[in-house]
């Protein structure tokens, strides 16, 4: 779960577990942080700790609707995975493609675009790469890597070894 808005998990409010499209619906019965990063979320129709288990490892999602609702705890300059999606992306000023989907990886986020071309671009969403200061205009400025996106084009991995 990533979230730093404790209002969003208040009694009563309603989440989702699951990996999409199998989402299972769940009201919060309570909320409580543990200490530091980590809380501990009671959900009603959870009856024992195995049927928690069950869950573990699963993504919570919450309503886009709650998610506007919270929008005014975020901080300047941040925004929601959804507002990243069909963002036109431009690189160099041209108009390169446009964001697909955005993906968890062990080092951080990957943006995933769909290039002019039709084909999968995947870049790591770091400052250095990735500009979002249009994102309210639905654009993305991207500046890779020398090679970063050649090389995924042409079936060479990053470093340039063929894959």
């Amino acid at each position: 779960m990533l979230s730093d808005i404790p209002e969003r998990f208040e009694k009563g409010n309603t989440v989702y577990l699951g990996n999409e499209p199998a989402c299972r619906e769940f009201t919060i019965s309570g909320f409580h942080v543990s200490g530091g990063r980590e809380c501990l979320l009671t959900l009603e129709g959870l009856e024992d700790r195995d049927d928690a288990l069950s869950l573990k490892g699963q993504t919570i999602y919450i309503e886009r609707k709650t998610a506007e609702e919270t929008r005014r705890f975020l901080e300047d300059g941040s925004f929601y995975y959804f507002d990243l999606i069909g963002c036109e992306v431009f690189r160099d000023g041209v108009p390169f493609g446009v964001v697909k989907d955005i993906f968890e990886a062990g080092a951080g986020e990957i943006l995933i675009i769909e290039d002019k071309k039709g084909m999968e671009i995947f870049i790591p969403f770091v400052d250095d790469i990735v500009d979002t200061a249009a994102i309210a205009r639905k654009r993305i400025d991207i500046h890779p890597i020398e090679g970063m996106i050649e090389n995924a084009n042409d079936g060479t991995t990053m470093d340039g070894n063929d894959g």
